[in-house]
């Protein structure tokens, strides 16, 4: 997916999304063949998701405090 994409997406989803990322790269950390392509793609998928899942944190928390 994008970058754009996974910003589109809702909060939830995001935290969906990296819970099955980080399964699948520490499947890719546990079996003997050499998946070190695959973990450094699901890597950076890990990277960027927690980076969109911040800043959506961020703004949620900023309009929480502009309701106040």
């Amino acid at each position: 997916m994008s970058y754009n994409t996974y910003r589109s997406l809702p909060l939830e989803s995001l935290y969906e999304l990296l819970s099955s990322s980080v399964r699948d790269m520490l499947i890719a950390l546990d079996t003997k063949q050499d998946n070190l392509i695959a973990y450094r793609a699901i890597r950076k998928q890990v990277e960027v998701l927690m980076e969109i899942i911040d800043e959506k944190r961020k703004i949620n928390a900023s309009v929480d405090i502009n309701k106040n």
